[in-house]
């Protein structure tokens, strides 16, 4: 059986990433409740904020298994969940995961997703002593393709309609970082 793994505070300049809680559902179910947000989000639109509970209630459990890293992303210096970030399918042999984040839009185009992703890849990378990340993203998601390749991600690959999503097949641009392309490792 895998260790439970104690998701640790990580701190950037004007972020605190912190262990997601169950208290965190309604700013969550805000987040993926919004269209414009979750446009190239995985799942569908949530409509409740149970929902929400039941997406942490299940990556709560992932982290205890040992398999993901869930963080809360909040402000420094105040309280709130403003998005989050995760490390998931840990594989501790193989030493990869695959990275996922999400930002309330209303703070967009202030690169604080690119911050959190810098103290995650770090974390990964230096702390965790993993040699691969990957990413999963929509093609037409060009603001995250381009955070990606900010940090040295490189497209692998396309997956043709991989996944069924807001009633519409879509396609899957996978991106890989290996440690020695990291400039921060």
């Amino acid at each position: 059986m895998k260790k439970s793994n104690v998701v640790p505070v990580l701190l950037t300049s004007r972020l605190r990433l912190r262990p997601l809680s169950l208290d965190d559902a309604p700013a969550v179910f805000e987040i993926h409740a919004d269209p414009q947000t979750v446009e190239y989000w995985g799942h569908d639109l949530m409509s409740q904020v149970g929902q929400a509970e039941e997406l942490i209630r299940g990556n709560i459990e992932w982290v205890e298994s040992g398999s993901s890293y869930y963080w809360a992303i909040e402000w420094r210096d105040r309280a709130g969940l403003i998005g989050t970030c995760t490390l998931f399918k840990l594989d501790q042999q193989n030493r990869h995961a695959e990275v996922g984040y999400i930002l309330n839009r209303a703070f967009w185009g202030r690169g604080l997703m690119s911050e959190a992703l810098s103290a995650m890849i770090d974390y990964a990378f230096n702390t965790l002593d993993l040699h691969r990340l990957e990413a999963d993203t929509d093609p037409r998601n060009l603001a995250s393709l381009a955070l990606l390749e900010k940090f040295g991600f490189k497209r692998e690959g396309l997956f043709r309609e991989r996944w069924w999503v807001h009633g519409q097949w879509l396609d899957s641009d996978m991106l890989g970082l290996l440690r020695s392309e990291y400039p921060l490792a």
